[in-house]
């Protein structure tokens, strides 16, 4: 497995949010993680990236041992995180924001291979790519933080509500790009979304947290077809 997580406990000062969480991305795979609002899975992103230092259990990448490791050592690994509302240099243009995704790779080559392949998995980006961020719309936005994210050629994308606020057809076009992701950038996705329908269309896995313990640990399939889904994930 690329990612696994075992036994998790993590949360903020004396507050424990989530509690012995255990779950596996394997290569190229989408693995969506579903839940009501403060079920805990922003803050399982969080210990994950290394944002907050989980308080028990472990966090392997790789088959190496990364927990409580800094967010700039993960992005090193092969780690990429575009949390919830992930912002973009609006003053900047689109082809600068694009470069700066990449200003931690060593060999610019590789970044420019890499922003050619981002531009072709989202063709507004090459379009509007000398436009200041600022100028575009919602979605494009959207577009622009995930490509970014992208250029640094990840293995392992962790997103954070990437169809928040966008509209109903922005939507299904950025589950359309998650879906490339895995399939034509060879990198594995760990998918936290309030929209289960979108998000099980795409997984190949789902796990289900509810008062920040694992619910629900199977296929994507199983989980949109069964009779407790609704009952899942408002965490009853």
């Amino acid at each position: 497995m690329l990612l696994e997580v075992s036994e998790l406990e993590a949360g903020y000062g004396e507050k424990r949010v989530i509690s012995g969480v255990s779950l596996v991305v394997g290569e190229r795979e989408v693995v969506a993680l579903l839940g009501h609002n403060g079920a805990g899975k922003t803050t399982l992103l969080n210990a994950i990236f290394g944002v907050i230092r989980p308080s028990k259990g472990t966090i392997r990448f790789d088959d190496k041992n990364i927990t409580g490791q800094k967010p700039s050592d993960n992005v090193r690994d092969g780690i990429g995180y575009s949390p919830q509302g992930a912002e973009v240099f609006r003053t900047l243009t689109v082809m600068d924001n694009l470069l700066l995704g990449g200003f931690a790779v060593a060999d610019q080559t590789k970044v420019a291979q890499s922003i050619i392949r981002i531009q072709e998995l989202f063709p507004p980006l090459y379009e509007r790519r000398n436009f200041r961020a600022g100028a575009l719309s919602g979605g494009e936005r959207q577009m622009l933080s995930l490509g970014a994210l992208l250029v640094s050629s990840p293995r392992l994308v962790i997103l954070d509500e990437p169809s928040g606020g966008l509209s109903p057809l922005m939507v299904g076009k950025m589950y359309d790009a998650i879906r490339d992701v895995a399939e034509k950038l060879d990198a594995s996705v760990l998918l936290v979304e309030q929209d289960a329908n979108h998000a099980l269309e795409i997984a190949q896995r789902a796990y289900v947290l509810a008062n920040g313990r694992v619910t629900f640990d199977g296929t994507a399939r199983e989980l949109a077809g069964s009779p407790d889904l609704g009952r899942l994930l408002v965490g009853f």
